[in-house]
This record gives structure tokens, sequence and C-alpha cells, in this order.
């Protein structure tokens, strides 16, 4: 029954995401809007998309400094693996299948190389929402209604950062907090908790020192300009100039949209976030939709052929490693056999 409900709260998710995005659509129009579209934006954006993948995976291995010093080149095929997995597989597993694959081939432990990509969401977040609020303080004038937003964003940011630094300086604290707390609680959830608490506070020693902090959040806030550039070449795509602040605004509504539940590729989050953030600075709903597919297309397409190219390449079982990614989500031992070829 649990499965079922993870597998169909999606599903009614992504319907009714959709439903908003067209709620009102004039379907010839969006045709022929999607048909006037410019070819000329395709490879600006795939060079920033690529871009935006060599700096996350630049970043991903100050993460994993802690555990050992990897190169971009050794980390980014697992990772580009792992975000083509979310695009095409159900409930996310495409971290998982990121943390089995990397696991195996650096030798790292699973729980480990699972709690850094905790820290690198969390880094995302701070990113996502110092993007919004640099949106917001460009445009002045907001929405009737954002400025909720603008304050929660605010607020988020100071709750995440000093959370975060606190766990990576004071990793004891937390520990023995948890010592306290774990007694009672069932034996398997208090184990599991102390095991990946331990490995999330030993990811967090990056943050130990200010300019590895520094280089992490000036990474993770490039990463997101770069993905407002992306917004703004898709607009571009179809003839509308926005401000910085308003495709700012959008990256920040898309971040949260794809955050709910939804099917493989985020179809039906994206479109709904572009409809809600544009529509109100004048752009047609129309021209929103179009946008919005051709940012999906143009992040789905190649991200799940390079994810395809990698996995093809390194021989892997895909259900050997299904089956791991399941274990691992079920906290329960991992046997560490390699992976049938």
């Amino acid at each position: 029954m649990k499965r079922l409900l993870a597998l169909l709260l999606p599903i009614l998710f992504t319907v009714g995401l959709l439903v908003y995005a067209l709620r009102g659509v004039d379907l010839g129009t969006l045709r022929s809007t999607l048909l006037e579209g410019e070819l000329w934006v395709i490879a600006p954006f795939l060079i920033l998309l690529a871009f935006f993948f060599f700096n996350s995976a630049q970043r991903w291995t100050l993460i994993l400094r802690p555990f050992g010093r990897f190169s971009v080149r050794q980390v980014a095929p697992s990772m580009m693996i792992g975000f083509a997995g979310n695009n095409v597989l159900p409930l996310r597993i495409g971290e998982l299948i990121r943390t089995v694959i990397f696991a195996k081939e650096s030798g790292c432990s699973r729980s480990g190389v699972l709690m850094t990509l905790v820290v690198e969401r969390a880094l995302d977040l701070v990113g996502i929402l110092l993007v919004f609020v640099t949106g917001a303080i460009l445009l002045g004038e907001l929405p009737p209604g954002w400025t909720y937003g603008l304050a929660i964003a605010l607020a988020g940011i100071l709750t995440l950062m000093t959370v975060l630094v606190l766990l990576g300086r004071f990793p004891n604290v937390s520990l023995g907090l948890w010592r306290r707390l774990s007694p009672s609680l069932p034996a398997v959830v208090a184990e599991r908790g102390q095991t990946y608490l331990t490995e999330l506070t030993r990811g967090l020693a990056a943050l130990a020192t200010p300019s590895t902090t520094a280089a992490l959040l000036a990474q993770s806030l490039l990463r997101w300009y770069v993905a407002a550039a992306l917004v703004w070449l898709s607009l571009a795509g179809y003839g509308v100039s926005v401000s910085p602040g308003v495709v700012m605004l959008v990256v920040g509504v898309t971040a949260a949209a794809v955050s709910l539940p939804s099917v493989p590729g985020f179809v039906g989050p994206v479109q709904a976030a572009f409809v809600f953030a544009l529509t109100p600075f004048g752009i047609s709903q129309e021209v929103a939709l179009a946008a919005s597919i051709l940012f999906l297309v143009g992040h789905w397409v190649p991200i799940t052929l390079t994810g395809a190219l990698f996995f093809v390449s390194r021989h892997y079982s895909y259900r050997q490693i299904r089956r791991e990614a399941a274990a691992l989500s079920e906290g329960s031992e991992i046997a560490q056999d390699d992976f049938r070829r």
C-alpha cells in the first residue's frame, strides 16, 4: 500500500500541475508559438548546460574532500547517470543509482556518498534561495503575495546556513544529542540514524573552513545563475526579452515546483512554474508554456543521452544496480560484491 501511494502521488501531482498550466490555453496558439521558435538558441543553450554540469561536478569534488581527492573526470560519469535516471525512472531513484555506482568506483562507503548528496541538495537550496532573493531585489516591486515568498527565502537562507555550518564545525555535539535521543527509538532506526548522521557530519566537514565554504557557496550561486541564463534563452527563443530579475524568480519557482512529487522528467512542475512566474509580468500563457517546453526538452534530451552513454560504456547490469539502489533506500545491508557485467 505504501509503495502504491508513493507511485500514485507523483501522478496525481503531475496531472494537477498540468491542469493548472493548461487551463484556459488556446491550443492552436500554443502550437503555432512552438513552431515559431528560433533555432539559434540551441547552441548557446547546450554550451551553458554543459558548463552547468561541469560546475556541478567540480562542486561535488569539493564536497567529497573529506572522503578523498577526486577529479571531475572521476565524478562526472556517475553524476550524469544519476541525473539521467531521474529523467526516466520513478521516485528519484537516480540519486540512489548515482550513489551505488560512485561508491563502487571510488571505494567510498555508500552511506557516505549518499550523505554528500544531502549536502549537495542543501547547498542547492541555499543557492536557489539566494538567486530568488537577488531577483526580487532587482525587480524592486513584486507581484501581490510574493513578498511572503521573499521573507520565507531570507529566513530559509539564514536557518539552513546556520544548521550546515554548526553541523560541520561541531559534529560531536549533534552526535552526542543523537545518542541521548536514540535509546527511545527502535534499534534499527537508532543504528541507521547514527550511521547517516556520522557520515553527514563527515561530509559537512568541508564547511569547517571559511575558504571551502565560500568556494562551495560561490559554485552553488554560479550554478543557479547559469540556470537563469537558460531560462532567458528559452524565452528569447520565442521572441521574449525579460529582465534578469524575472528570470531569477522563474528559477526559484521552478526549483520549488520540481521538488514536488512528479513523474520522471519533471513534466508538469516545470510548465506550472513557468506559467505561474511569468504571467504576472505580462507574458502570455502560451509563450510561457512554449518556453517551458524548450527548457525541459533542452535539459531532458542531452542529459538522458549523456547518462545513457556513460552507463552503457561501463557495462553495468541494470537489474543489479536497481536491486542495490532499492536496498540502499530501505537502509538494509548491501553486499559489496562486484556488479554483474
